[in-house]
This record gives C-alpha cells, sequence and structure tokens, in this order.
C-alpha cells in the first residue's frame, strides 16, 4: 500500500499525539495538577523557547531550495517570536514579576497564532510534498508536545483567573 505524504503525516502525527497526550495525562498532569500556576507552567514555557529550531528552515541546504524564501521566513521567524515570548514569559514568572500573567498570555497568543499560520502556509504550499529535511522530524516529533502544553497552560491560565476572581469576591 503506497501512501502520499500527507496521509504519512496525519498518521505519525496522530500517534505522537496520542502518545504525547497518554504520557501527560497519566504522569505529568498529575504531578502539574498539584503544583502551583507559577511552578506548573514554567516548565511548559521553557520547553516552547525549543521552538528556535524552525530558524533551521533558513538554512542553506536544509530544505529544498525551490520553496518560497518569504514562505519560510515567515514560518521561521514566526517559530522564533514564539519561542523569545515564551523565554520572556518564563523569566517574568520566575521572577515573580506582575506583568508574568499578562506575558503568558501574550505569548500563548503568539505561539497559537504561529500554528495556525504554519499549518495555513503548510496547505497553501504543499509543504510535506517537498524536501524539508529535519523538519519533517520536528513536525512530528515536537510540534505534539507543543500543542498539548499549549492547551495546558491555556487550561491554567483559565483556572488563575477564576481562582483569582474568587479571591477578590471573597476578600
Amino acid at each position: 500500500m503506497i501512501m502520499n505524504n500527507w496521509t504519512i503525516l496525519g498518521v505519525q502525527s496522530t500517534i505522537g499525539l496520542v502518545v504525547y497526550t497518554l504520557i501527560f495525562f497519566w504522569y505529568v498532569q498529575p504531578k502539574l495538577s498539584k503544583l502551583p500556576f507559577e511552578k506548573a507552567v514554567l516548565p511548559l514555557l521553557l520547553l516552547h523557547v525549543f521552538r528556535f529550531a524552525g530558524f533551521a528552515l533558513l538554512v542553506v541546504g536544509q530544505i529544498d531550495p525551490s520553496l518560497p524564501q518569504q514562505v519560510m521566513s515567515a514560518i521561521a521567524y514566526g517559530d522564533l517570536l514564539a519561542g523569545i515570548s515564551a523565554l520572556i514569559a518564563a523569566i517574568a514568572l520566575r521572577g515573580r514579576s506582575s506583568l508574568a500573567v499578562s506575558l503568558i498570555w501574550l505569548f500563548t497568543f503568539i505561539g497559537v497564532a504561529d500554528i495556525a499560520n504554519v499549518g495555513r502556509i503548510a496547505i497553501s504550499i504543499d509543504l510535506f510534498n517537498q524536501y524539508i529535511g529535519t523538519m519533517w522530524f520536528v513536525s512530528i516529533l515536537f510540534f505534539p508536545i507543543l500543542i498539548i502544553a499549549h492547551v495546558y497552560i491555556f487550561y491554567r491560565l483559565i483556572k488563575k483567573g477564576n481562582e483569582d476572581f474568587r479571591g477578590i469576591e471573597n476578600a
């Protein structure tokens, strides 16, 4: 049975997402749920700093040179911006800055927008039917972890907002 690249990507990404989700819910989430917001979110923010790996799209010889450089730059710089915003949010959180939660929200917006933009671009230029070198492995091994981390960070932000609101009500 011969499959096209998009089917293979779908199978690999689905398996990766399922396995990482099981690992998260069986091993990681039970520990994170017992931690205060700051300690639970910080390692997930630091994980997102590694989005700088997307910058490899700009390295000569890493991908098909016929791919539009402007489009690859949009993906690479989006990843870099998401990674830097995660780092800034992590430093603010670790330093107990009053801006930490706002910076985490900003990172969440940037990170999710970047993921949506990459998806849009990948589909529009048929990216996974092109030579993308090691970025294939980044897509199937790292991308599912980023999605899970984003969902959990968003969950904790919402939960923290509700806890803060209840604290104000009870004051």
